[in-house]
C-alpha cells in the first residue's frame, strides 16, 4: 500500500499547500541529468535533427538487428554496406560510409565529430559559440547518415560519401549564418573564416 503523501490538502511532512504541480513531482520517478542532454537540444539544432539524435542517445532508433529481433525484417545486415549486423553502432561508427562521410565533415571542420561512442568532444571545445557549433554539426551528421539509410532501404539509393558531406558542409553553414550573433569575439572570427563558415 502506497503511504499518503498529503491529507486535507496538507503535504504530511511539509506544512505547504497541495498543488498538482507539487503532486507531480512528488510522484514521478526522478531521473539523474544526462550529460548529453545539451548535444541534442542544442537550440541551434534544427527539431528534426534533435529528434533523431534524442532517439540515437536512447538507443531507440528501429535498425535491423532490433527489427529481427520481433520478426519485423528477414535480415540483419546494414542496409548501406550489406555486410556486418545493423545495430546503431555499426551505422553510426563502423560502417565505412558513415566513416567516410565523417572523414570529410572533420577535415572541413578541423575537428573530431564524434570519436567511437556517442560522448561528443563539444563540451570541450571552449566557447558556448564553438560548443553550439560543434553540437549542431554532430546532430547534422548523424541525421543525415540516418536518412540515407533508410534512402538505401526504401529506395534502394545511396549518395556517394562526398556529395553527402558537401550537403552537411551547406546545410550547417546556412544555418550558422542564420543563427550567429553580431558580437562574436576575434578568436571566433577567425575560427570561423578559417574554414569558410563567415566571410569576416
Amino acid at each position: 500500500m502506497m503511504k499518503a503523501g498529503y491529507h486535507n490538502d496538507q503535504w504530511v511532512a511539509s506544512s505547504k499547500v497541495y498543488t498538482i504541480r507539487d503532486g507531480y513531482e512528488w510522484l514521478r520517478t526522478k531521473q539523474p541529468k544526462q550529460n548529453w542532454v545539451q548535444l541534442a537540444w542544442n537550440k541551434w539544432n534544427y527539431p528534426k535533427h534533435a529528434m533523431v539524435s534524442w532517439l540515437i542517445l536512447n538507443h531507440g532508433l528501429n535498425v535491423k538487428a532490433k527489427l529481427f529481433q520481433f520478426g519485423c525484417c528477414p535480415d540483419i545486415r546494414c542496409c548501406i554496406c550489406d555486410k556486418d549486423s545493423e545495430s546503431q553502432e555499426h551505422l553510426f561508427f563502423n560502417c565505412l560510409y558513415s566513416k567516410q562521410v565523417m572523414m570529410l565533415v572533420e577535415e572541413w571542420c578541423g575537428f573530431k565529430v564524434a570519436v567511437g561512442s556517442y560522448a561528443s568532444n563539444g563540451r570541450n571545445a571552449g566557447t558556448r559559440l564553438k560548443r553550439q557549433v560543434h553540437y549542431f554539426i554532430w546532430t547534422a551528421c548523424f541525421y543525415h547518415i540516418w536518412c540515407q539509410r533508410k534512402n538505401s532501404r526504401v529506395n534502394l539509393i545511396l549518395l556517394r560519401p562526398e556529395k553527402l558531406a558537401a550537403i552537411i558542409k551547406e546545410e550547417v553553414t546556412r544555418r550558422i549564418r542564420s543563427k550567429i550573433g553580431k558580437i562574436v569575439s576575434c578568436n571566433e572570427k577567425s575560427w570561423l573564416q578559417k574554414w569558410g563558415i563567415m566571410g569576416y
